[in-house]
């Protein structure tokens, strides 16, 4: 499975609004933006990331311990992996459990980015997922309010920025496909005042 933006700079905004994260979820959120790292650099990219975590010289020998810990445990619950590469320090890995488990962390904290300028189209979510998978359309439902899109119908969802990342995190994690969930973008929605007040647009 294929994560979107892996880069530092992703990882940091994941971070944000959250300082009392859990250390294996940050251990997680580290491995999903820097992907295979040393063992040794798995802490220093973990304090530099997220920099919640770094509280000065006297406690670093403590959280990089923690660090360790999380990564054996991590190993564990079959999160990650250690490959040996002669003559170098073991390489840590996102399992696929592992990166099925950091997609679910993001999507429960995802908020949809606001653009400088609205370019004046509206991004529309349809979904018509059957009776027998219900919770997977009352988990949908949640996930679309948590980002910040507003319900126009009980399946039509829309929101006025791009959200491809979004959509595409929500469709590995429910396994929908575009059968059951459409995304599409609109040049207009008729009597959208009521939506250009939610989201304070002119």
């Amino acid at each position: 499975m294929k994560l979107p933006e892996s880069g530092t700079s992703g990882a940091r905004r994941l971070a944000k609004g959250n300082k009392r994260v859990p250390i294996q979820v940050v251990a997680l959120r580290t491995l999903y933006a820097t992907g295979a790292i040393t063992t040794v650099l798995v802490a220093p990219n973990m304090l530099k990331m997220f920099p919640v975590l770094d509280r000065g010289k006297n406690r670093r020998k403590e959280l990089y311990g923690r660090a360790d810990q999380a990564l054996y445990r991590l190993r564990e619950k079959k999160l990650i992996i250690f490959s040996k590469v002669e003559g170098r320090r073991p390489i840590v890995r996102l399992t696929e459990r592992g990166k099925a488990e950091i997609t679910k962390i993001i999507l429960r904290q995802y908020k949809i980015s606001e653009t400088v300028m609205w370019d004046g189209k509206w991004r529309v979510v349809i979904f018509d997922i059957r009776e027998k998978r219900r919770r997977i359309r009352q988990k949908l439902r949640i996930l679309l309010a948590g980002a910040g899109m507003v319900r126009l119908q009980d399946s039509v969802w829309v929101h006025p920025h791009p959200c491809d990342e979004f959509i595409a995190l929500v469709r590995a994690n429910l396994a929908s496909g575009t059968g059951e969930l459409l995304y599409f973008i609109a040049e207009g929605l008729e009597s959208d005042r009521h939506l250009r007040e939610h989201f304070n647009l002119p």
